[in-house]
């Protein structure tokens, strides 16, 4: 096998692989008998036809046409090995010669993990804050858990501050229903906050089976960003008001929440609520020690493809999370008036930003020879399948036996240990 490499930009390599009629036999020999076994031959159970016969009556050119994937397959991965190329993603592949009689030249575009040098990253210091629940965050849960316990009464006197209030509304901008702008019975409680500035307020002083409109102004950093900032009628009709009477905060009702005492149900939200900080803060140094030690580290161009792969991993997670939420993608994008193409487009810095992140952090693991042990993994699987087992998740125990699961966990180990080391060096 003849190799000629040619350095290309943005991390590239082309091979031009030059394979002899002798490299190649045992390929064409594997084609002719698979022809055989897919074409009925008098006198020959299917795939004993001999060679010769094969390409008397087919041709050899189509013996070498269907040889084809058989012989890429075989001296690309060896060509690859030969000349100690770390490559992510597929080849492009473009055939150069294929004819009978003669050697089999083809040429390789591949895409090279990009090389990385670390810079001091021992030396860096990231500061990590103090994190306190505050009383107001305790009492904000507090009041969660009462407004889940709440009693609703219906009344008959105009809404008023603290009320739900069922309405019937539409949602128009420029004279047109807004997607997903119409509904019936929906409920509001007024001083609550979870509708647009002003919409609650409009709902004061009005009586069941009031009608009403307005004109709102969605706000700058609206979530459907083909809103934000865009003048709406709303057209409202009251169909329900409730007194809302929230239970008192004693004893009885931290019983009911299976605490002895509000007391202790207050500590149980404090240490709560203490973790989940703890836990953000952690993330947020984890992040920008991450950052950091890219700042000072040097990675050579980043390929499109390996950016690409990236895109499309955060796009499925996006449409994971979506669904987790009953909704689908194609109601979301219609909802934020974009395209998978803009999407793409608007995950690109995020992408090279996770790309070089888990670049990073494969150079500190090779450094510094980190890795997972079978036994660690073995344990890892073996509390993975009875916690599976404990929430009756049987797909996910399926998955478990999926051998690609074995990396995952495997990585998910490694990933751990470089993050717990990046935090005892640098994470002060």
């Amino acid at each position: 096998m003849k190799i000629e490499k040619k350095e290309l930009e943005k991390s590239q390599v082309e091979l031009t692989i030059e394979l002899s009629i002798e490299e190649i036999e045992p390929q064409l020999k594997k084609a002719a008998q698979k022809l055989s076994s897919q074409h009925k031959i008098p006198g020959f159970r299917p795939g004993n036809a001999p060679y010769d016969l094969i390409k008397s009556k087919f041709g050899e050119m189509t013996i070498y046409q269907e040889a084809l994937d058989f012989i890429i397959s075989a001296s690309f991965y060896k060509a690859v090995l030969q000349e100690k190329l770390e490559t992510v993603g597929q080849p492009k592949i473009d055939i150069e010669k294929l004819a009978p009689g003669n050697p089999v030249v083809y040429k390789a575009i591949v895409s090279l993990l990009p090389k990385i040098k670390l810079g001091e990253w021992k030396n860096i210091s990231v500061p990590k804050k103090e994190v306190k629940a505050l009383q107001e965050d305790i009492d904000k849960t507090l009041l969660q858990l009462q407004n889940m316990n709440v009693k609703e009464n219906p009344s008959d006197q105009p809404a008023k501050d603290g009320n739900k209030v069922e309405v019937d509304f539409e949602v128009l901008v420029d004279k047109v229903v807004i997607e997903g702008g119409k509904s019936q019975k929906y409920p509001v409680v007024i001083g609550a906050k979870q509708m647009i500035p002003g919409f609650e307020e409009q709902l004061i002083g009005l009586k069941i089976e009031d009608k009403k409109e307005f004109e709102l102004k969605f706000p700058e950093k609206y979530f459907q960003k083909n809103l934000a900032n865009r003048l709406a009628t709303f057209k409202i009709k009251v169909v329900g008001i409730y007194e809302r009477e929230l239970p008192k905060l004693n004893d009885n009702f931290a019983k009911g929440l299976g605490f002895d005492s509000l007391e202790k149900l207050q500590k149980q939200l404090e240490d709560n609520i203490n973790k989940d900080k703890e836990d953000k803060e952690n993330q947020r140094t984890e992040i920008e020690a991450i950052k950091e030690i890219i700042k000072i580290s040097k990675i050579s161009d980043i390929p499109e493809n390996l950016i690409d792969n990236e895109i499309h991993k955060m796009i499925h997670e996006l449409e994971h999370n979506i669904n987790q939420q009953g909704m689908d993608m194609a109601g979301y994008l219609k909802s934020i008036n974009k395209t998978h193409n803009d999407l793409h487009k608007d995950f690109h810095e995020q992408a090279i930003d996770r790309v070089k992140s888990a670049l990073v952090l494969r150079q500190i693991a090779q450094e510094e020879k980190i890795s997972a042990t079978d036994k660690e993994i073995e344990e890892e699987i073996k509390k993975q399948e009875e916690f599976y087992k404990m929430t009756k998740n049987q797909a996910a125990l399926k998955n478990l036996k999926n051998p690609m699961s074995k990396n995952y966990i495997a990585n998910l180990l490694i990933n751990n240990k470089i993050a717990k080391l990046i935090k005892d060096t640098i994470i002060k």
